[in-house]
């Protein structure tokens, strides 16, 4: 469902997973893992239907070039602790899959203040 940017922790991908199923980080991917470039976390997250969560202005960038998919969901956090991201997250959960099911919508903005 989410693939977590490796500029956030790998750690929020197990604390998502039981609102946000099959969520996965790019530091823990065989494929990919940390310090793989922008443009492979783009395509994996393109070919396995993921939307890529990420504090990186680079895969907005991206989504404006390219288009989607994938979908985009920037955290506009700033440098904050896993728990911070967490509760950003979890406080705009039903704003996240209505998002991700509607195919009209590409790039998601969540503003932590």
């Amino acid at each position: 469902m989410l693939l977590i940017d490796e500029n956030l922790s790998y750690k929020l991908a197990a604390r998502l997973n039981n609102d946000f199923q099959d969520t996965v980080a790019v530091a823990r991917l065989p494929s990919l893992g940390e310090g793989a470039p922008d443009t492979a976390v783009w395509e994996y997250a393109k070919e396995h239907g993921l939307t890529l969560l990420t504090k990186d202005k680079d895969f907005v960038d991206y989504w404006k070039r390219f288009g989607p998919p994938p979908k985009v969901i920037r955290l506009e956090i700033g440098n904050s602790r896993l728990q911070a991201s967490e509760a950003l997250v979890r406080n705009n959960k039903n704003l996240i899959f209505q998002f991700i099911n509607t195919p009209q919508q590409g790039l998601l903005f969540l503003n932590g203040g």
